[in-house]
């Protein structure tokens, strides 16, 4: 893939991220004992898989301290099968980039995924299969089908990609939906709360849309210094600035525009929600709550993310940040 430098002054963008109307983010209270359990039971099953894998799975700003964020009330024991199915599931994204042997075992994987034995094939299928039965313990069986048919899914993208790019912006958004996993984060807010849900999911449509588009545009905002050296195409702001013919900061305000106006449709979306639902569905204000804080959460560990800015940051503590510098080695933010 070819490289684009960045200037050593560095690009800079003013931020308009919106703020104030989502709960304050949460972060675990058990997170360090979780990240050491998380540690300890994957360096029991490293062998093989080599030291890019390590730093995938033993980073800080991985699968441990997202899920952290974005899941703060999980019953912790459930949340340590979430953070190892993050983790995993990280680490297959990287592995499967490219045209990489592991992208040419689509097939094996999916049928872990439904339940085979895996009997020989690489290191980092046979870490798929062990990490899959420890997330198994405890889920009920209609989440876990939605969990595995949420990750196959994940996997037949990752095979069936090219090097065509999106065609516009709603096209980009439909490529996203299968390939980042979203539809596995409901799961793991229902399996992490323990909540009943028989409310449809058909009408959590609207509500999941709004949650998907605010999630992706914070990642792809917040990402796009990591993203902007690989000449990565699958970002919202190449996206804008490809079909669009938008200069740097103008693709910035676009999707700023873009990130409010999905944060007041999952508002509005849960209001209408529990106004006709409410009553009959007592586990939905928790299910709405939880995502609330996966949104703010989300927003909160993509500012501080290490892998994305270079080892640097941004505490929400502090505000939101005005201005992003893209820097070769660094993303600066200022207030």
């Amino acid at each position: 893939m070819p490289t684009t430098t960045l200037p050593e002054q560095g690009l800079a963008v003013v931020l308009r991220l919106p703020h104030g109307r989502l709960p304050v983010p949460g972060d675990h209270p058990a997170r360090t004992a979780l990240r050491e359990r998380h540690d300890a039971w994957f360096r029991e099953r490293m062998s093989g898989l080599g030291l890019d894998a390590e730093r995938r799975l033993f980073e800080e700003c991985e699968g441990v301290s997202l899920m952290c964020r974005v899941l703060p009330d999980a019953d912790g024991e459930r949340l340590l099968g979430i953070c190892l199915a993050a983790s995993v599931l990280f680490l297959l994204d990287d592995v499967t980039d490219g045209d990489s042997a592991e992208r040419t075992r689509a097939d094996q994987y999916l049928a872990v995924l439904a339940g085979a034995t895996v009997t020989d094939g690489s290191a980092h299928l046979r870490l798929l299969a062990q990490t899959l039965t420890r997330v198994r313990e405890g889920v009920s069986d209609p989440l876990w089908a939605r969990f595995t048919a949420g990750f196959s899914e994940v996997v037949s993208t990752a095979a069936a990609k090219t090097a065509a790019p999106v065609p516009d912006y709603p096209g980009y958004l439909a490529v996203r939906r299968a390939d980042a996993a979203f539809d596995l984060v409901g799961v793991a807010i229902e399996h992490g709360l323990a909540l009943d849900l028989r409310l449809d999911q058909r009408r959590l449509g609207a509500l999941l849309d709004a949650c998907f588009e605010h999630t992706i545009l914070v990642n792809d905002l917040l990402s796009y210094r990591k993203e902007y050296a690989a000449d990565e195409p699958m970002n919202a702001l190449s996206v804008l600035r490809r079909t669009r013919g938008l200069d740097l900061q103008q693709a910035v305000d676009e999707l700023c525009d873009r990130l409010a106006a999905a944060e007041t449709a999952f508002l509005a979306e849960s209001d209408r929600l529990l106004e006709r639902h409410g009553a009959a569905e007592p586990g939905l204000p928790r299910y709405l709550d939880a995502w609330a804080r996966m949104l703010s959460g989300n927003l909160a560990w993509s500012l501080a993310c290490p892998r994305y800015h270079g080892g640097g940051g941004w505490d929400w503590r502090a505000g939101m940040p005005a201005v992003m510098v893209l820097r070769p080695d660094r993303t600066e933010f200022h207030p």
